[in-house]
C-alpha cells in the first residue's frame, strides 16, 4: 500500500466515522498525505543532512520554507515519490550552498542579498499568492488577500530574524534560509509552474511512474 491509498483509506474511515460531508473526502485526503510525506520527507532529509555536516543549515532552511509554502501556496509534483526527491534535493541544496558560501560572504553582502530576496518575494506574493495547489483552489478575493497578508507578514518576520542571525550568529543559516525563500518563491510563479512540471516529468520517467497531467504546465 502507497501513502495516497492509505491516506485515502484514512480519509473515508474517518468521514463515515465522523459523518463528514462526502465533498470533503478529498480535501481531508490530500491533508494527510501532506501530513505522512512531511514525517517521512523530515526523517529521509535530517538523516541525510547528518550525514553531510549540514543539519542546521537545513533544518533552517527547511523552517523557512516549509512556513512560507504553507501560507503562499505553489506547484506541487504529482506523485509523492517525485515530490519527496524535489522537495529533499531542494532543502540539501539549500543547506550546502549555506554552508560552502556563507563562511565566504561578508556581512553587508549577505544584508543586501537579503534586502534584495525581500523584494523580490514581496513583490511575487503582491502578484500571484495564493499559488494554487491540489484541492484547495481558492477564488474568494477575502481569502486571497488574507493569504497574501499572512505571507507578507512572515517575510517580513522572516528578514528580521535573518538580519540577527546574520549578526549575532551564524550567516550560513541566514543563506540556508534565503535560498529557501527564493525557491519556494519561484514555486508558486507563473515560470516555477512550468519549471516544476518538467522536473516533475523527468522525475516521471526515471520512476517509470504515469506522468502528470498536461495542464499543470498551463499556469
Amino acid at each position: 500500500m502507497n501513502i495516497n491509498q492509505l491516506a485515502g483509506g484514512t480519509a473515508n474511515y474517518l468521514s463515515k466515522e465522523l459523518e463528514l460531508d462526502p465533498s470533503k473526502i478529498d480535501t481531508l485526503r490530500f491533508g494527510l498525505e501532506i501530513i505522512l510525506a512531511t514525517l517521512i520527507k523530515g526523517m529521509i532529509l535530517f538523516s541525510l543532512a547528518h550525514f553531510l555536516g549540514i543539519l542546521p543549515e537545513v533544518m533552517f532552511a527547511m523552517a523557512c520554507g516549509a512556513i512560507f509554502r504553507l501560507l503562499s501556496g505553489g506547484a506541487h509534483c504529482d506523485g509523492y515519490w517525485r515530490c519527496l526527491t524535489l522537495g529533499v534535493l531542494s532543502y540539501l541544496g539549500a543547506g550546502g550552498l549555506g554552508l560552502s558560501l556563507g563562511r565566504y560572504l561578508s556581512t553587508e553582502f549577505l544584508v543586501y542579498s537579503l534586502l534584495a530576496g525581500y523584494l523580490l518575494s514581496f513583490l511575487c506574493v503582491i502578484a500571484w499568492v495564493p499559488g494554487e495547489v491540489p484541492y484547495k483552489k481558492i477564488t474568494i478575493t477575502s481569502k486571497r488577500i488574507m493569504f497574501k497578508i499572512l505571507s507578507l507578514t512572515y517575510l517580513s518576520l522572516w528578514l528580521g530574524a535573518s538580519m540577527i542571525i546574520v549578526h549575532y550568529a551564524n550567516p550560513s543559516l541566514a543563506l540556508a534560509g534565503l535560498i529557501a525563500v527564493i525557491i519556494q518563491t519561484i514555486s508558486f510563479s507563473p515560470p516555477g509552474y512550468k519549471t516544476i512540471h518538467l522536473l516533475d516529468c523527468l522525475l516521471a520517467g526515471l520512476f517509470k511512474e504515469r506522468r502528470c497531467p498536461a495542464n499543470v504546465a498551463d499556469h
